[in-house]
């Protein structure tokens, strides 16, 4: 199945928007759903940044053109680590695709994607991706809370 699936940047891909923001809706309902603080088209409108900026995003394509992954490198985090940049961020796989090691596969995008960009760490903030971010070669660098729960704080020196 991996074989089959393309990754692309974001901002080649633009038709994902929509079908990726319904995806997101229904994954993070108390946020993006209604009366949800966010506003998903925006962020991922954000993700399709021009060349060299962040937020930098990438979709992953079966071979049928659906998107069915997604993530992004942002420039911040939250205030209190503003000083540590890029944050893997924004990552979604199709449910019936997890564990499948596309998770994996949108990692190494994203590192490839912030070698481009001259940076040498990205980080991630997780309570959910701990396993995977070891497995792909990401170490521990601090724990904070955040929205109210201990949050681990990864990095992955490129």
């Amino acid at each position: 199945m991996l074989a089959e699936i393309s990754i692309y940047r974001f901002r080649q891909h633009l038709q994902a928007v929509a079908p990726l923001a319904a995806a997101f809706e229904r994954e993070w309902p108390r946020w993006y759903g209604p009366g949800g603080e966010g506003n998903v088209a925006a962020d991922l409108a954000a993700n399709a940044n021009s060349e060299g900026a962040l937020p930098a995003g990438v979709v992953a394509l079966s071979a049928d053109g659906d998107p069915i992954g997604t993530a992004a490198l942002k420039a911040v985090f939250t205030p209190g680590f503003a000083h540590l940049t890029p944050w893997a961020s924004a990552g979604w796989v199709r449910p019936d695709l997890r564990r499948s090691g596309l998770g994996a596969l949108l990692l190494r995008a994203l590192e490839a994607e912030g070698r481009r960009l001259g940076y040498s760490n990205l980080y991630c903030a997780t309570t959910t991706a701990v396993t995977l971010l070891e497995r792909e070669g990401w170490t521990a660098h601090a724990q904070t809370v955040h929205d109210g729960g201990l949050i681990g704080i990864f990095r992955r020196k490129l």
